[in-house]
């Protein structure tokens, strides 16, 4: 068959991980005994809305309390003023000490500064009040509850539950220091391989085997390599809207590395390997065998791509190179890529058929 000559894209499947978008662990704010559990197991919430009571007495109490010591601290500053009042008109006439009026401004500010913290006191137990309600932070999909009702629940420390966002999900992946490498230096630079990186779809290969309906976009990379196993984690995008990705699903992202519009592609088969160099048989215009050595690259499903060492049209032998060693006059039957794939190489038993024959 002939050499050919096409655009070649070389893709690469990464082993990869699905992570919600966002992932929150509901823990409450304030302690106390789960009182209600406002939602069904694996339901979708919405932000905002209540999903655990925690019970309110000792809050409301605390509540009152505090509104109290606001109406004590705001009698107290009134009294203050009214003293601070009283005597500043008598002090230009000396009626009074100047210790007196001063000990009476010193006691409206304290008092001032007493309503101040009570106020603040009252917020705080207002707040605490309102944790009571523990609601949800994001819109998405809550999991199981991790207690019940009567239970105990330890402000900061015990989880309620956990939301997620299923739409869009993260895949995290990771690739080589040789094809980080490999992909930046292609691209130029760091920033143009981003920028390159972020203009190519991912596609998404499912643990059916299926292919994800839906592209993804590269989204991140970690800023330094793993030093354990010498590879950089990445991070795509994917939407998902019908919830068929499922966080801690492994999936293959498969990757563009490179684009070539004119590639020369020849089958895998055509090739032979001797003492670690690769080579393939090329039939000349007089129809003569010759051994050629080739510099081959990436490999794309049952065709290598040839950097070096041939041109576009050469004919190539991809069967019967036993019978065709170099300088042996040959009478090749042509094929095209088409029927090479409906083609089994000949065994060595078999001899090539006629030139013009099928």
């Amino acid at each position: 068959m002939q050499v050919l000559q096409q655009k070649a894209t070389v893709v690469g499947d990464q082993v990869g991980e699905v992570r919600a978008f966002r992932e929150v662990a509901l823990r409450p704010q304030v302690t106390g005994w789960i009182q209600k559990i406002l939602f069904q197991a694996g339901q979708r919430v919405r932000e905002k809305e209540v999903l655990f009571i925690i019970d309110p007495r000792p809050y409301e109490a605390n509540l009152g309390q505090a509104k109290g010591a606001v109406a004590d601290a705001e009698a107290a500053l009134a009294r203050a003023r009214q003293d601070v009042a009283r005597y500043e008109p008598l002090l230009p006439e000396n009626a009074i000490p100047r210790a007196t009026y001063d000990a009476a401004v010193a006691t409206e500010k304290s008092a001032r500064a007493a309503l101040v913290q009570r106020k603040a006191a009252a917020d705080r137990a207002r707040l605490d009040l309102e944790y009571t309600k523990v609601r949800s932070p994001v819109t998405g999909q809550i999991g199981m509850q991790q207690v019940e009702v009567g239970a105990l629940a330890s402000a900061g420390q015990t989880v309620l539950a956990t939301v997620s966002t299923l739409d869009p999900v993260y895949v995290y992946f990771s690739i080589s220091e040789a094809e980080y490498l490999r992909f930046v230096r292609g691209s130029g630079s760091r920033e143009a391989a981003a920028s390159q990186a972020r203009g190519r779809p991912l596609h998404l290969i499912l643990p059916d085997g299926s292919t994800y309906a839906q592209t993804g976009t590269y989204d991140f990379a970690e800023r330094a390599i793993n030093t354990t196993t010498g590879t950089l984690t990445l991070r795509a995008s994917f939407p998902n809207q019908q919830y068929l990705l499922r966080p801690g699903m492994n999936v293959r992202v498969r990757l563009i590395y490179d684009e070539i519009p004119d590639a020369l592609l020849v089958p895998q088969r055509a090739v032979t390997e001797l003492l670690g160099k690769q080579f393939v048989t090329v039939i000349g215009p007089d129809n003569k065998s010759e051994q050629r050595p080739v510099v081959l690259g990436d490999r794309i499903g049952q065709l290598w791509i040839v950097k070096s060492g041939l041109k576009p049209g050469e004919r190539i032998i991809v069967d019967g190179m036993q019978k065709a060693p170099p300088g042996t006059t040959v009478a090749p039957t042509m094929i095209t890529a088409a029927e090479l794939d409906q083609t089994a190489p000949l065994s060595p038993t078999q001899s090539p058929p006629a030139a013009g024959k099928k």
